[in-house]
């Protein structure tokens, strides 16, 4: 079963990666008033801090489906809460704490906005500034110079200005290809019959569409995108095959 879903992580991972270097997407979805800017803004959210938090409520309802009783369903719903919720914490964490300040890629959209403002030569400096001082700077340059960024839809701005960190990998994708392991997982366990089994992959479109979506609005490249992609499928993988780990998250032995 376990194989089964990272298999289809594996694949998902390496489509993602492929559509994006085949189709040129980068910026594509920045425009105002736009429909695919929308969907895009919209389906990048659900990878975010609130849609990985609803995520994780549906994920821990999966595992509560073949339970009997309100205590038992109030039980493993609770456990698969705070599982899930201390594993993406954890690996947020270290994402935005360890790894991308290590690293110090630069975002593209940072890039984007610095060249709108002809300052692309301070972007060294730029970065040695804190995530706060960072996120300052370019709000107070867009509202110094708002002509420079009419073109752009109002609230994926304010997504460009709110993401001050680095860049390297995409937390987001990471996030969503984690619970994608994780919902996947949880549909071929507890589904009560083949027929819904068989939409176990469901979850990795969700995850694919997340990654595009990071693309399209600017907030990443390929490179970060298919590494957190890569991550979450590796990751999720092995909390799932540990027993301590699944056990907390899925309440499920290893079928």
């Amino acid at each position: 079963m376990l194989r089964k879903v990272f298999l289809w992580g594996i694949n998902a991972a390496v489509v993602l990666s492929l559509y994006l270097q085949l189709f040129p997407i980068a910026f594509s979805a920045i425009e105002t008033q736009k429909a695919w800017t929308n969907f895009a803004y919209y389906l990048t959210q659900s990878g975010g801090t609130i849609g990985t938090f609803i995520g994780i409520i549906i994920g821990c309802y999966l595992y509560t489906i073949n339970e009997i009783g309100i205590r038992n369903k109030a039980l493993v719903f609770g456990k698969a809460l705070l599982g899930l919720a201390l594993v993406i914490a954890t690996f947020a964490a270290i994402n935005e704490n360890f790894t991308k300040p290590l690293l110090k890629l630069q975002r593209p959209s940072h890039v984007y906005m610095l060249n709108q403002l002809k300052s692309s030569n301070i972007i060294d400096s730029l970065y040695s500034l804190s995530k706060d001082e960072r996120i300052a700077f370019f709000g107070s340059k867009i509202k110094e110079q708002p002509t420079l960024f009419t073109q752009i839809d109002p609230a994926v701005l304010n997504h460009w200005v709110a993401e001050g960190g680095y860049s390297f990998p995409s937390g987001h994708t990471f996030n969503a290809f984690l619970l994608a392991m994780i919902f996947s997982f949880g549909i071929l366990q507890n589904s009560h019959s083949k027929q819904w089994q068989k939409f176990y992959f469901l979850p990795f479109i969700w995850a694919i569409g997340i990654g595009i979506s990071r693309v399209a609005l600017g907030a990443h490249s390929i490179l970060d995108v298919s590494a957190g992609a890569l991550l979450g499928v590796f990751i999720g993988a092995a909390l799932l095959y540990i027993d301590f780990t699944r056990h907390l998250i899925t309440h499920k032995k290893q079928e």
